[in-house]
């Protein structure tokens, strides 16, 4: 059921929101909602960096059961987040159900101290929620000279090879390779074909999705979302997605101590049991084999390699991973942020419900 161009641009307002408001915006809807402003920030800038590089699935549509959720007493808006360092290069993280962009911020900062005096460290995250995009986390490592290497878990969504039933996550990875130069190279990607947040806009929007994103709860393969949000998500490449997300469902979940599987509650759900979603992050000194000015010599020659690389027919540019995203994120930062009229009025109820003001017009 695609709805026509010209109906769907009617649902696009053409005014575009500033940046500064909407993070300003958000950042008192959160603290409103119990978060310390410090924390709040965080969370308004995670969200913020998925819309800026238009990965709106996990962006400004976030926001909304972010807030339902805090309120509902069902994320804890202030955790006392546990860090403990059980070996010389491992911390084991409690998140006390915070936000999963705040947990996992304080995690990473205090993972960097570590890495800086030996060079490497293993950070095994547990009792955390839904933490946006991957390369949010990875860009900061990668700012401060880490190599990075992330993965998270997340409710069930796709099954295993030959299987009808959810039981994994759409479980993204993430690969941060820091250049003296931005933009960094930045790999982050889901095991499933495509992001559940895509799946859930489309069935808002009532319009279909691509042959092979999905199977309906018969296993069939299906083109409706709602019938895919009944059914499961398909991995990439198969049974060697099978295999990844299975890998990282173990690193993030049960090596960790955090939930697995059917263990991992949805944010969009009826349960009322914490997420208890895990990461696992390992980051290194980008100096940890060789000195800092070959590294960057040796990045960059790197790059140049890969986009003087012969050009397929109907190609002008090699683009490096993430490159788009960050292209995207600098326009949009200049230009400001277009949002959909249902989102749009989302953030007008927020206000209304909080007492806040509304600043877009």
């Amino acid at each position: 059921m695609e709805i026509p161009v010209e109906k769907q641009m009617d649902k696009v307002r053409l005014e575009k929101v500033s940046v500064l408001i909407l993070k300003e915006f958000m950042m008192r809807a959160f603290a409103r909602s119990g978060v310390p402003l410090a924390d709040a920030e965080i969370a308004a800038n995670n969200l913020l960096k998925a819309e800026l590089k238009g990965i709106e699935s996990h962006g400004l549509s976030r926001f909304p059961v972010y807030l339902k959720r805090l309120r509902n007493g069902l994320v804890n808006p202030n955790p006392k987040i546990s860090i403990t360092q059980t070996l010389p290069g491992i911390l084991s993280v409690d998140g006390d159900n915070g936000l999963g962009s705040v947990v996992t911020v304080h995690a990473l900062e205090k993972g960097m101290e570590v890495a800086n005096r030996i060079g490497i460290c293993a950070i095994g995250i547990k009792h955390s929620n839904h933490f946006g995009i991957s390369s949010f986390y990875s860009e900061m490592a990668a700012d401060q000279g880490y190599v990075s290497i992330i993965f998270t878990n997340s409710p069930p969504a796709t099954p295993p090879w030959g299987g009808k039933e959810p039981y994994f996550g759409t479980n993204p990875i993430a690969f941060g390779m820091p250049r003296p130069q931005k933009p960094h190279i930045i790999v982050d990607l889901a095991t499933s074909v495509a992001a559940r947040g895509k799946i859930i806009k489309a069935s808002e929007r009532q319009e279909s999705i691509p042959e092979g994103w999905a199977l309906d709860k018969e296993g069939y393969p299906t083109t409706d979302p709602k019938a895919a949000l009944e059914g499961v998500l398909l991995t990439i490449a198969g049974p060697k997605g099978y295999a990844l997300s299975l890998a990282i469902e173990h690193l993030a979940g049960v090596f960790t101590g955090a939930g697995y599987g059917r263990g991992v509650a949805w944010q969009y759900g009826n349960s009322q049991d914490p997420a208890n979603v895990g990461h696992f992050i390992v980051l290194i000194q980008g100096d940890a084999f060789i000195e800092t000015a070959e590294y960057a010599e040796r990045v960059e020659n790197f790059v140049i390699e890969i986009k003087e690389n012969a050009k397929a027919p109907g190609f002008t540019e090699i683009k490096l991973p993430g490159e788009r995203e960050w292209e995207s994120e600098q326009s949009r930062i200049k230009e400001g942020i277009k949002m959909d009229v249902g989102l749009f009025e989302k953030f007008k109820e927020i206000a209304n419900e909080l007492e806040l003001e509304f600043p877009f017009t």
